[in-house]
């Protein structure tokens, strides 16, 4: 394989004329030296050498290297084509472990070096040792190790909670493989730890050496009156009670919730209700603390929800198209357009919506923005709004609260658009338009946050075939009294249609 860059020789050039003023070297050595890749790999049985190209303004050389790594030729100049092999990874007869080095081409500096990474496949579990569950929370990121016997205590979509023997240590593996609680399993991976600072297991393999154990959990640690401050360093049993709503707990007085970890179950049942968790600890961000779900128990209704969205499903597409929170930061913020955003499946943000049910409410045409994770509507003289999904099984005579979170846009003037919100109720012909909601900050004083509307509905019969809709005040109105353009720009999160049970 043969690798070229035309870019390489423009940067040479520059490099070379930034060094043009300084005295010349009595010798003929490089004070500007690139290579045209910075890796290679090579398998372990039957390696194909490889031919890169150096490039520089004088001689290079190399740098020492590890027997098993042959470079020719070993010095050059100008433009060199360089070819690098390397010898089979075989030890009594057997594949070796994996193996790298660095292959350096160097002129007269530091700075005139060229570097190429040369790794070469091998076996990396040969003469890897056995450790328990315990003993690999202490072991260093990268170590690779071999987990003989250990039991599934929990189980998430990308992988699972294994505890010990004696089931008082616990390590989060990744796994594809289908495994269930109870499970003994066997092991092979390597021992990282994620963003929170917890041990994970990265698996290569696992296999599932027997099926149905009971695991003995140990007395798990209440945290419900200490959500705020509680924190730990390992993947600790605990229990909480608060109000259940799309996989995220809520404690009255507490600032921070609970979110549960790639939950494997629809528990949609108990949005609205009472529940009892336990499960195993997994960070912290605040305001967010995460766990994964090891049981949940229903202890009771807090209020009957009809429909509740807090748009944390498009967490793939905000992060994939670099979303930003403008309400928490002040009115500054990245907010893709919802048709432009797409997942990494490719999926547009707007067809998401779509498929979900609701409804983009837009004129004269698309206003409608991404954030993380909420939506933003409007632009100059653009308004937009949202009509929710079909909502079914409401009682006929419910007395229902619509709430949710908003926001107006605030500019770089620090003026806040003069927005009101209008929810409108239709049913067939018939559209019920409910009290403005209108925001009182103060220009050039108040920074932006958001707001709580709590809405009541009366008198108003909610069926499946019945829309409910918010929109921006003045719909279709581009200029004010004075002939200036509207800006009427907003933000909604944690929508719900819900009966307080009182």
């Amino acid at each position: 394989m043969k690798f070229t860059n035309k870019i390489f020789m423009p940067a040479l050039c520059l490099m070379v004329a930034l060094l043009c003023g300084c005295s010349k070297e009595e010798d003929n050595v490089a004070r500007a030296v690139l290579a045209s890749t910075s890796s290679l790999t090579f398998s372990a049985q039957n390696p194909t050498e490889k031919i890169i190209t150096v490039y520089s303004d004088a001689e290079w050389y190399m740098e020492e290297i590890p027997e098993w790594v042959t470079v020719t030729p070993a010095t050059g100049s100008g433009t060199t084509e360089v070819t690098i092999s390397v010898s089979e990874n075989m030890r009594d007869g057997s594949i070796d472990n994996p193996r790298e080095a660095t292959v350096v081409f160097r002129g007269s500096t530091l700075s005139s070096r060229a570097e190429v990474k040369v790794s070469q496949d091998g076996d990396k579990y040969r003469d890897c040792k056995e450790y328990s569950v315990s003993d690999v929370l202490s072991l260093e990121d990268g170590t690779v190790v071999i987990v003989p016997g250990a039991y599934v205590s929990a189980v998430t979509t990308g992988g699972c909670i294994v505890t010990s023997a004696s089931f008082d240590s616990n390590i989060y593996i990744e796994t594809s493989e289908n495994v269930e609680v109870g499970d003994e399993v066997y092991i092979m991976g390597t021992k990282e730890s994620d963003t929170y600072k917890l041990s994970n297991i990265i698996c290569d393999k696992v296999t599932v050496l027997s099926k149905g154990h009971e695991i003995n959990h140990p007395q798990p640690v209440d945290i419900t009156d200490k959500i705020d401050s509680y924190t730990s360093d390992k993947r600790e049993y605990i229990t909480l009670r608060g109000v259940f709503l799309n996989n995220v707990i809520t404690i009255e007085g507490a600032a921070n919730s609970v979110s549960l970890v790639d939950v494997s179950g629809d528990y949609s049942n108990l949005n609205g209700h009472y529940v009892i968790l336990k499960g195993y600890y997994s960070g912290t961000a605040a305001p967010v603390v995460r766990i994964v779900l090891e049981s949940i128990q229903d202890d009771g209704v807090y209020e009957i929800i009809y429909f509740a969205d807090d748009f944390e499903w498009l967490k793939p597409w905000a992060e994939n198209s670099g979303a930003g929170q403008t309400v928490e930061n002040d009115g500054t913020g990245e907010a893709p357009q919802i048709y432009t955003a797409k997942n990494a499946e490719g999926q547009l943000a707007s067809e998401a919506l779509l498929a979900r049910g609701y409804g983009l409410e837009e004129i004269p045409g698309h206003a409608i923005y991404l954030q993380d994770c909420y939506l933003k509507f409007g632009k100059t003289d653009y308004q937009a709004g949202l009509t929710l999904p079909s909502i079914e099984n409401v009682p006929e005579d419910a007395k229902l609260t619509l709430s949710f979170d908003w926001a107006p846009m605030v500019g770089g003037s620090r003026k806040f658009d003069p927005v009101k919100l209008i929810v409108y109720i239709t049913n067939g012909d018939e559209v019920k338009e409910l009290e403005p909601i209108e925001h009182t900050f103060v220009d050039t004083v108040d920074k932006l946050e958001w707001l709580h509307a709590d809405i009541e509905i009366e008198g108003v019969e909610i069926t499946k075939d019945t829309r409910i809709t918010i929109k921006s005040d003045g719909w279709g109105d581009t200029e004010d009294t004075t002939g200036s353009k509207v800006y009427k720009r907003w933000f909604i999160d944690n929508i719900k249609l819900l009966q307080l049970n009182k």
